[in-house]
C-alpha cells in the first residue's frame, strides 16, 4: 500500500464531496482520535520497545533491586 497514494484518494473523496454526514463522520472521528504513544515513536524506538517486550516475555528481566545496584554508580535510585 502506498500511504501517500491512499492520504491523496481520500483527500480527494472528502473535497469532492458533497455529502455532510460525511464530512462530519471523518471530523467526528479525526477529533475523537487518541494517538497511541507508540504511533509517534520511530521506527528504530519501535523495534527496541517490542523487543524489550520479547525479552520480558521470554523471562529476560532483571529485578529491580538488581538494576539499582547496576544504575547506582550513576547517582541513579
Amino acid at each position: 500500500m502506498d500511504l501517500q497514494a491512499e492520504k491523496l484518494s481520500i483527500l480527494q473523496t472528502i473535497v469532492n464531496s458533497n455529502d455532510d454526514g460525511l464530512i462530519m463522520d471523518v471530523k467526528a472521528f479525526l477529533s475523537s482520535r487518541k494517538i497511541d504513544w507508540f504511533d509517534e515513536l520511530g521506527e528504530e524506538q519501535q523495534k527496541d520497545v517490542l523487543e524489550g517486550l520479547a525479552e520480558a516475555d521470554r523471562g529476560e528481566t532483571v529485578a529491580h533491586s538488581e538494576a539499582v545496584k547496576l544504575f547506582g554508580k550513576w547517582g541513579l535510585k
